[in-house]
């Protein structure tokens, strides 16, 4: 029989929180104990929580967009993505996520930007957590030294035209759910 537990009107309640794995600073997973609001209580219900990060959709003074293309072990495959890092808290750097953006594009792909647009803030899996991501589109950008991502793995950078991103986009190109969204934010925010 389940447990029942009166929960706040509407709202899942955490009755217990287990840490399971704790890959800090990257992620850590949480078996949890959930009440419904009907009081009915889900035991073993996994969260995982990862490191808020940024992504950066930049139109270059050119009027091409630059991605990068690196191996992401989920998809076994070498997909094109925006320029995208995790915030880092606490390592000595501004925690903002503009700042973040800013450092990620520069560090990818060796571009600036003028001007930067936020295009929100979105939970990549509103039940299970699985990260914050913050979009941020950015217009006037130009390549001013060689990409130096520092990250695990071979990293190429890749000019798409808004053409190509568009027609790629379209027709679901785009495997990971973070560029794909900020592509498609991107295009209606900057008009293009």
């Amino acid at each position: 029989m389940p447990i029942k537990f009166q929960p706040q009107a509407g709202r899942w309640e955490t009755v217990a929180s287990r840490l399971v794995l704790d890959r800090s600073p990257f992620a850590r997973l949480y078996d949890e104990d959930v009440a419904l609001p009907d009081g009915t209580v889900i035991e073993g219900f996994a969260r995982c929580v990862i490191t808020p990060f940024v992504i950066t959709f930049a139109l270059l003074e050119d009027g091409r967009v630059p991605f990068v293309r690196q191996y992401r072990r989920a998809l076994n495959d070498f997909p094109l993505e925006l320029p995208a890092g995790f915030i880092e808290f606490g390592a000595g750097e501004n925690s903002d996520p503009l700042h973040t953006a800013q450092r990620e594009l520069l560090e990818e792909t060796g571009a600036e930007a003028a001007e930067w647009f936020p295009l929100g803030q979105y939970m990549m899996d509103s039940t299970k957590d699985c990260g914050t991501a913050h979009c941020f589109a950015a217009r006037g950008a130009r390549l001013i030294t060689a990409p130096n991502p520092g990250d695990l793995g071979e990293l190429s950078l890749h000019l798409l035209t808004l053409e190509e991103v568009r027609q790629r986009w379209l027709a679901g190109g785009f495997p990971s759910a973070p560029t794909a969204l900020t592509v498609g934010l991107a295009l209606a925010r900057l008009g293009v």
